[in-house]
């Protein structure tokens, strides 16, 4: 976490969290909405809503990150980013829940087949990290 300096997210997350009551897990963070929720532009607001696509909002949030990761929450813009050749690596946490609904982390990608590299492979007591890097 100490190496995320601004987070990318989709407004239907933005919504579902209720804004993460103004406090979001990584801040400068960077919405890609159609809509603007009037409310949230205020100043000291650790929301930047991006309406002119998911590229302007990682440009954006790099820019705010300096030299620290950007991190990219929610399926679709996961799935938006990774059809746009927009991300390096990907993080997965696996726990052993089983969820009946939601959008699909990999679904929806329309592109060639993406070849992944996994880098490192954490198994802790009810979870297991994975990360792999992105081959370009």
């Amino acid at each position: 976490m100490r190496t995320t300096g601004a987070m990318v997210a989709g407004r239907r997350m933005f919504d579902l969290a209720h804004a993460w009551e103004g406090q979001p897990p990584f801040a400068p963070c960077f919405i890609v909405t159609h809509h603007v929720p009037q409310e949230w532009v205020k100043a000291g607001s650790p929301f930047t809503f991006v309406t002119d696509g998911v590229a302007s909002a990682i440009r954006q949030a790099k820019l705010a990150a300096g030299d620290k990761n950007v991190a990219v929450a929610t399926a679709s813009i996961t799935q938006q980013c990774l059809q746009a050749g927009l991300l390096d690596e990907i993080h997965v946490d696996v726990a052993p829940i089983l969820l009946g609904a939601g959008i699909r982390l990999f679904d929806h990608l329309d592109s060639v087949p993406l070849e992944l590299e996994s880098t490192w492979v954490v198994a802790a007591p009810g979870v297991t990290h994975l990360a792999f890097r992105v081959v370009k």
